[in-house]
């Protein structure tokens, strides 16, 4: 028992990022973890030494943040619901103090690898659990399967499904690939893409095929040599588990049905393949154009798409005439309606940040950071349907990735890797 409570001390803030996954199919209460990690900022700051670090941390989040946050503040200075854009504004700060906080808990190799593999094993839980669900209508908790969409664990949320898993992917791609035998590397891409696949959202596919992409051009690399071997494996393993998610999948056969629509070109079947989003995609651009400068207002859009939507619209004629959309669906449309011009500056700063960054970091670093780079890569990659960028779901679990980035760079001049397990 004191051994447990020993590790159980000295690893907490591993497991309490692995509780952030774990906890992301049950609404909110994955703000839990990233909530302590933020309050927790506050005792590591109480040190001196840690405010070394946690300034050497700064310069790294801290200008990602500005990108992100000034838009959000300046978008509330007139917006259509100042209450709700004011609210996130100040309640967004919570990231910055929470990926701090894990550049520092996190910052040991041993800590951060816990975190992948633990992690990944969770997503393949995730993803087994979903062929359960499909083929007994219920999963091993007990789970049925959501009408609408397969959805595992994810009840209330259950769209969220096949995107997450697909944008959370490289944490368990890269952990097998370091660690695991390539067949093993294959096996595990061949559930989680099957998983996604059955699913049936459209975002999680395209998701994947850029993740297969990266992964194909990273066995062209010499370290890789060994992966190099499943090159061919790959292709056969995708096509059988298409095969497979097609026959067993209703879902998949009807999401391959409408996307067909798309090839006809007619502006009503474009808005039939893009599950009617083409009046979301236009009322975003209108509400860009009459709010240039800093858009409607961060977390606004719900309330201005009921003034900027079409007087026979078909979101808000589901909803009876109270709702409509509540978010563009798109990340660059997202960012133009909600904060304007200026947070279309701030992504762009940010991009520019990252690659001045980037050529200032080691091999090493790079290579730890991966899997963290290319998971907040898939999320924002604009040619894709999103979940709110705004919204809780999507900034946590982008600022968790950014703290674990964050804590793969060599923090602080040379450090006392005694003093820093001792941060844990």
């Amino acid at each position: 028992m004191k051994l447990f409570l020993r590790r159980l001390q000295s690893d907490w803030a591993s497991w309490l990022a692995v509780a952030f996954i774990a906890l992301l199919p049950f609404g909110r209460l994955s703000e839990i973890p990233l909530s302590v990690f933020a309050i927790s900022l506050a005792v590591l700051a109480r040190s001196a030494e840690n405010r070394v670090l946690i300034r050497s941390a700064a310069s790294f989040v801290l200008p990602l943040f500005l990108c992100y946050w000034v838009p959000v503040f300046l978008s509330s200075l007139d917006s259509i619901n100042p209450a709700k854009s004011w609210m996130h504004s100040l309640v967004a700060l919570r990231f910055l103090a929470a990926a701090l906080a894990m550049s520092l808990l996190l910052s040991t190799p041993s800590a951060r690898e816990r975190v992948l593999r633990w992690t990944a094993y969770l997503l393949l839980f995730w993803a087994f659990d979903a062929f359960i669900q499909l083929f007994f209508g219920r999963d091993l908790f007990g789970i049925a399967m959501h009408p609408d969409r397969l959805n595992a664990l994810f009840i209330k949320k259950y769209q969220f499904f096949g995107p997450t898993l697909a944008m959370l992917s490289p944490l368990v791609l890269e952990h097998a690939r370091r660690n695991w035998r390539p067949w093993a590397w294959a096996v595990s891409f061949a559930l989680i893409l099957g998983a996604v696949m059955i699913a049936g959202m459209r975002a999680g596919w395209l998701t994947m095929a850029l993740v297969l992409a990266t992964y194909m051009a990273l066995m062209l690399k010499r370290e890789n040599r060994e992966l190099r071997r499943t090159i061919f494996t790959i292709p056969v393993l995708a096509v059988v588990v298409l095969a497979v998610s097609y026959f067993s999948s209703p879902l998949f056969q009807e999401r391959i049905n409408i996307t067909r629509a798309f090839a006809t070109g007619s502006e009503i079947s474009i808005d039939i393949s893009s599950m009617e989003r083409v009046p979301i995609f236009t009322a975003a651009l209108e509400m860009y154009r009459d709010h240039p400068v800093n858009g409607v207002g961060v977390r606004a859009f719900p309330a201005a798409y009921m003034l900027y939507a079409e007087p026979d619209d078909v979101h808000i004629r589901k909803s009876g005439g109270i709702s409509g959309a509540t978010h563009a669906h798109n990340v660059l449309l997202e960012i133009m309606s909600d904060t304007g011009t200026i947070g279309l500056a701030g992504l762009l700063a940010a991009i520019v940040f990252l690659l001045w960054h980037f050529q200032r970091t080691s091999p090493a670093e790079r290579r730890d950071a991966f899997p963290f780079a290319l998971a907040i890569g898939l999320i924002l990659f604009p040619l894709n349907s999103h979940f709110a960028i705004y919204g809780t779901y999507t900034s946590s679990l982008i600022w968790f990735l950014v703290g674990l980035w964050s804590a793969s760079l060599r923090i602080g001049p040379k450090m006392d890797p005694r003093k820093r397990e001792a941060l844990r």
